[in-house]
């Protein structure tokens, strides 16, 4: 049976059609593009007997990228790069070198070709990509050997003083460090860990820093702090350091002049615990005298009189490890105006 030759032309343009949308095709799939991103490089966690570090760098190194692959293959990347942080199927160009699976476990220096080791990248083949340039192009890294030792437990506050304990159980752990290292294993309380603590018994795992590395035990220890009242004595205390707390209107206009200053810098007696009374100890000024606008009014000759303000540090009165132990002393002070102020008030 003859068919039509308009259906037959019509047959022969629809097969063009579709071969050179196919060829089009094919060859869309077969450009290669290029796309340039931001990634990073880290270390690998290494066994406990190595330490592996960046040299002269804080990992992991920003590197900048310029990948390459076909123009589908860098749509694709494109699109999932963009997706929302918090979205699973979101890519990031972020790389881990292992030194035991690059074999530069060895202790000593290794220098890393970033491009050959981004070359066998599992994660760019996967994403059908391949790297056409990065820099940096080398790094260095250090690899260090750690030895065991058994090491006292200490317990200090997120300020990095040693605070008094009762009990850590155990005493004594055993974590992997530098042949050099003589210190402790460290347990950092917050104040609120440090308050519940003197209640009842807190774990928490010690450890300790290796460069810029925070290694920390595999066990963890109970920690129990004395009360309060237990850590609190009684200091007799010698305030050497007095600040003013000075109205600005009254500010570069009076010169304050303290009648009594032997009789603030007296003995005073103050209950602390060590730690409270060694900040308290180094703070810029132990007083603090308050000058008001109303003061300007007083009797030149008697002056004015006012409790001082002890300048007890912030966290170690909220925590109720610093308290004066008598009644504040009265400071006695006059006001006098400078020289300058008096010009400019016509005097």
């Amino acid at each position: 049976m003859n068919t039509h030759p308009a259906i037959d032309k019509i047959k022969k343009l629809a097969v063009v059609a579709f071969l050179t949308l196919l060829i089009w095709a094919y060859a869309y799939l077969a450009l290669e593009e290029t796309v340039q991103r931001t990634g990073s490089l880290a270390l690998e966690k290494p066994p406990p007997q190595l330490l592996v570090s960046f040299v002269d760098r804080e990992g992991p190194v920003n590197l900048d990228l310029v990948l390459k692959g076909s123009a589908s293959r860098v749509a694709e990347f494109k699109k999932r790069w963009r997706l929302a942080p918090e979205d699973p199927d979101k890519e990031s160009l972020d790389f881990y070198y292992d030194v035991i699976r690059e074999s530069a476990s060895d202790v000593g220096l290794h220098s890393v070709d970033v491009f050959e080791f981004l070359q066998q990248s599992e994660k760019l083949k996967d994403l059908g990509l391949s790297i056409n340039s990065c820099s940096p192009e080398t790094v260095e890294v250090r690899v260090q050997q750690l030895i065991e030792k058994e090491m006292v437990v200490q317990v200090r506050n997120t300020r990095g003083q040693t605070v008094l304990h009762e009990t850590v159980d155990p005493a004594l752990v055993r974590m992997y460090v530098l042949p050099e290292y003589d210190g402790p294993a460290i347990v950092t309380l917050t104040d609120q860990q440090i308050e519940q603590a003197r209640r009842i018994a807190q774990k928490a795992r010690p450890y300790v820093l290796l460069g810029n590395r925070r290694t920390e035990a595999e066990q963890q220890v109970n920690i129990v702090l004395p009360s309060v009242e237990q850590t609190l004595k009684i200091r007799p205390f010698q305030p050497s350091r007095i600040g003013y707390l000075i109205s600005p209107t009254l500010q570069g206009r009076f010169d304050v002049q303290l009648i009594n200053p032997d009789e603030l810098r007296s003995s005073t007696s103050i209950k602390a615990s060590d730690t409270a009374m060694d900040a308290y100890d180094k703070s810029l000024f132990h007083i603090y005298i308050l000058i008001r606008d109303e003061d300007v009014g007083a009797d030149p000759q008697d002056g004015v009189t006012r409790a001082v303000l002890y300048n007890f540090p912030s966290d170690y009165i909220r925590s109720g490890e610093i308290l004066l132990n008598q009644e504040p002393r009265q400071a006695r002070f006059r006001l006098v105006p400078l020289p300058e102020a008096r010009s400019s008030d016509g005097s």
